[in-house]
């Protein structure tokens, strides 16, 4: 997986993931949020792919909560204001629930910055956009 910064869409995997987001009918867009997240929490080891595809999802889902980017990557989905998405609780609880078990000690997305120079960076971003989903307001 390449990464160019320490944004939630800033490497190859979440790219792609946003492509096929973008190219999925407006009426299946959140169940394919829900599905990445669901990987997540399945119980057994996440790749470090599944992994940048569930911090993807979980900025996605913040997005369409609050109506504000969480990134301003080039790449991040822009089409996405709030309510864009038909992000209810389930999607915000699940989303939590996805990045706890990509910070979890051991992860393979934690062991693909550990030792990194940005690590602690790295760690600070998915950590703040749990924190923020964890505040954010469900209709």
């Amino acid at each position: 997986m390449a990464t160019w910064q320490l944004g939630p869409f800033d490497n190859d995997d979440a790219v792609e993931w946003c492509d096929a987001l973008e190219a999925a009918p407006l009426d299946q867009r959140a169940e394919l949020v829900r599905n990445t997240l669901a990987v997540a929490v399945a119980g057994r080891a996440l790749t470090a792919g599944e992994a940048a595809r569930a911090v993807a999802a979980a900025a996605t889902a913040l997005q369409s909560l609050s109506g504000m980017p969480f990134s301003n990557s080039a790449y991040a989905p822009r089409f996405f204001g709030r309510g864009a998405l038909a992000v209810d609780s389930s999607i915000r609880d699940l989303a939590v629930r996805a990045l706890g078990e990509v910070l979890a000690n051991g992860s393979a997305w934690r062991l693909r910055w550990a030792d990194d120079i940005e690590e602690e960076e790295a760690l600070a971003v998915v950590e703040s956009l749990r924190s923020h989903l964890i505040s954010a307001v469900t209709p």
